[in-house]
């Protein structure tokens, strides 16, 4: 075990190489990262790996198959290299334990199987009932988006905009700024809360979360008991100094008894590096003492309870969702959902909500929801026409999406997905109601679903082709009308259909002369 030391270094190297391709990500907010940049780093994410596997026909990803053998193989080495929420934990830790103030020393903790199994338990069952909201919230990958979404991504624009603004005082114009165009304090809210939650979770016993709360830590620590290679404690050559239960960052190591809980241990290696007399070490599974396991009458009490718990949450959850196109704090033609998502009970079971498609959106059209889906739908992408528009040629929401809830669209497809059709008020319309001549709606229009027709005094007003439009927005976007409800706006289509292709008129040409001179 002495010749392990290099593994701790290169788990770190991994981890940052990770970390800072994420940050890079959701710093794209102009959408000009390469396709395979955010294939290459979601599809080691379990969650969106197994959801797109599982429900996206056609597409093989295997992230999730190589990170279960490499769990078996070696434990849960997902936790501490691969997972942005995971390294995002380390972070925070490295810099707490490098602060002026005393911080409490580690130790080994029991685990707390009992609010860890009735939560993966949990998470299981309302698969059944409500798709897959509990994932939502709890998926470490989804969870690390929202944060970096709405907490990164803002302080990111406006630091690049302040150093643009900087550098153009010296006539430098390499960076140009970006308009936040919209803030959402609810979406900010909830993921500072799981900031904060995360944060004193870590200074209070730093894995606690990924121990305690994450499902997919939980599954994971279940392979890991039958993984090849478990970290170990070599109890002939072990001085019982301490040294490597201090540096266990998920508190499983209990140098009394030299033994380490392999379901909690992430696979850090950093017992490894602090042990003086390397006794401590990943060893083939057969050449280690047994570790005391928890009794199955246990595990089946702590299953029974999440499933007591479910049933009394559900009719709370079934509730929420009655009425809800009636309910006059849903939007009174519902919600949109993005091209691709092929319906909104499309996306409600396939997307975890990491907004990494509401990132990297050029035109901001796609903005987090609130209760536009139901209770079951929050955080998801929806399309918010009154800050933007979708962009005719634009797929890179299709192209980062990790689970297959917005499925890959060509360009060429995507200019026929209708996700919405036109509808005009005309009773609303200025050239109705001021007699003042527009058509704002008519020039934005990528297909000419909407276009001018003779009206009184002189006047066009604007008529439409619903057959045509594609719902991008733009007219609705366009649109001069202050009044709460514009005058032309999207009806969306719950599930998406084909848009019929735009008429195209042949433009005559007409011979002429040579020019003289």
């Amino acid at each position: 075990m002495n010749n392990q030391h290099w593994l701790r270094p290169v788990r770190i190297i991994i981890a940052l190489i990770f970390l800072a391709g994420f940050f890079l990500l959701f710093s794209d907010v102009k959408g000009n990262l390469p396709w395979l940049t955010f294939e290459v780093l979601t599809s080691f994410q379990f969650v969106p790996s197994l959801l797109k596997f599982l429900f996206l026909p056609g597409v093989l990803t295997a992230g999730f198959i190589l990170i279960i053998l490499l769990t078996i193989f070696s434990g849960r080495i997902y936790c501490s290299a691969f997972c942005p929420l995971g390294i995002l934990q380390d972070a925070i830790a490295f810099l707490q334990r490098r602060l002026p103030f005393k911080t409490k020393r580690r130790k080994f903790r029991k685990a707390l199987n009992y609010i860890r199994y009735p939560v993966l338990g949990l998470s299981v069952i309302s698969l059944f009932f409500t798709g897959i909201l509990a994932i939502n919230w709890l998926d470490p990958y989804a969870n690390f988006g929202r944060i970096a979404s709405n907490l990164y991504q803002p302080v990111y624009i406006a630091t690049r905009n302040l150093l643009a603004n900087i550098l153009m005082t010296f006539d430098v114009y390499s960076i140009q700024p970006f308009v936040q165009k919209v803030f959402y304090p609810l979406p900010f809210f909830i993921a500072l809360s799981v900031f904060l939650l995360i944060v004193s979770m870590v200074l209070y016993r730093d894995r606690l979360f990924c121990n305690t709360i994450c499902p997919v830590g939980a599954i994971l620590g279940l392979l890991s008991k039958i993984s090849f290679l478990k970290i170990s404690i070599a109890k002939t050559s072990c001085t019982q100094c301490g040294n490597c239960q201090v540096a266990c960052k998920a508190n499983c190591i209990n140098i009394k008894q030299m033994s380490v809980d392999e379901s909690r241990c992430v696979s850090c290696f950093n017992c490894i590096n602090v042990c003086e007399d390397s006794s401590i070490g990943l060893r083939k599974a057969w050449m280690q003492p047994a570790i005391e396991q928890p009794s199955h009458d246990k595990t089946k009490r702590d299953f029974l309870k999440a499933g007591l718990l479910f049933a009394g949450a559900y009719p709370l959850l079934a509730t929420a969702e009655e009425g809800e196109e009636d309910h006059p704090r849903f939007c009174h033609r519902g919600p949109i959902s993005p091209p691709g998502s092929q319906s909104i009970e499309h996306l409600k079971e396939k997307c975890v909500g990491c907004q990494l498609c509401i990132s990297v959106c050029p035109t901001k059209v796609l903005q987090p929801s609130f209760l536009e889906y139901g209770f079951t739908g929050m955080m998801l992408p929806r399309m918010a026409n009154d800050i933007g528009f979708c962009n005719y040629d634009c797929v890179k929401c299709s192209e980062v999406c990790p689970t297959g809830a917005i499925i890959p669209l060509t360009q060429e497809e995507k200019k026929t997905t209708q996700i919405g059709k036109v509808f005009f008020n005309k009773n609303l319309c200025i050239v109705e109601t001021d007699g003042t001549a527009c058509g704002s709606c008519s020039e934005h229009c990528p297909t000419q679903a909407v276009y001018m027709v003779p009206y009184h005094d002189n006047l066009t007003i604007p008529e439409t082709n619903p057959d045509i439009c594609v719902g991008c927005g733009a007219c609705e976007y366009a649109c001069p009308v202050e009044n709460p409800h514009v005058a032309i706006y999207v009806v969306p289509n719950k599930v998406h259909q084909l848009a019929q292709k735009p008429l195209t008129e042949k433009v005559e040409t007409v011979e002429t002369e040579e020019f003289p001179f």
